[in-house]
């Protein structure tokens, strides 16, 4: 959002409104769970471990702090908490199984996807297919956008709408594609940066 507001503003129309998946988990945090653990919302404290360092900045915009309170009070990136993990001697081949915490009483396999390059894609295409014609997305093709390519470029059919999709990595690769954007060499109905 900061790299489109500040090089392209006058793509920050086409910008999803909905927070990212970090915030969207710490808003929830810190609106559900201070009445289940008796805990006062100032006193939770959610912290989130990430690849990108943006995220850091991320938790940090004064709108994911209502009523001054943040919604992700810290983030660790995935290396730091590597290194945490590394200088505490922990073995977790040494450490007993145990199951994952679940205060909100379910979990999916759908939020997995969200970490895979391509994932929020998916998500969004897989969701939108199935409230748009009512069956889930059979066999969709979202190969193209998997992997570790800074730019991949795909094509979906969704009961013969096709829709084009691109995935870019790396603010270099997101700044390439949307000069290609306004430029108008490449038209897209979706781009997850």
């Amino acid at each position: 959002v900061k790299f489109a507001g500040q090089y392209f503003p006058e793509l920050m129309s086409n910008l999803s409104t909905c927070k990212s998946p970090q915030q969207m988990l710490g808003a929830l945090c810190k609106e559900l769970l201070p009445a289940e653990l008796g805990v006062a919302k100032e006193n939770l404290v959610v912290v989130s471990i990430m690849p990108c360092t943006a995220k850091k900045f991320e938790a940090k915009r004064h709108e994911f702090a209502p009523g001054g309170i943040p919604d992700v009070d810290h983030v660790l990136t995935t290396q730091e908490l590597a290194r945490m993990i590394q200088e505490a001697g922990l073995r977790f081949s040494k450490l007993q199984p145990e199951s994952f915490d679940m205060p909100m009483g379910f979990k999916t396999g759908a939020g997995v996807i969200f970490g895979n390059s391509g994932g929020v894609s998916e998500a969004v295409l897989r969701y939108a297919a199935e409230k748009v014609t009512g069956e889930k997305l059979t066999n969709p093709d979202f190969h193209a956008v998997r992997g570790e390519d800074g730019m991949r470029l795909t094509t979906v059919d969704i009961n013969g709408t096709k829709l084009k999709l691109a995935v870019v990595h790396g603010l270099k690769n997101a700044r390439t594609l949307a000069e290609k954007v306004l430029a108008g060499q490449i038209e897209l109905d979706l781009i997850e940066v």
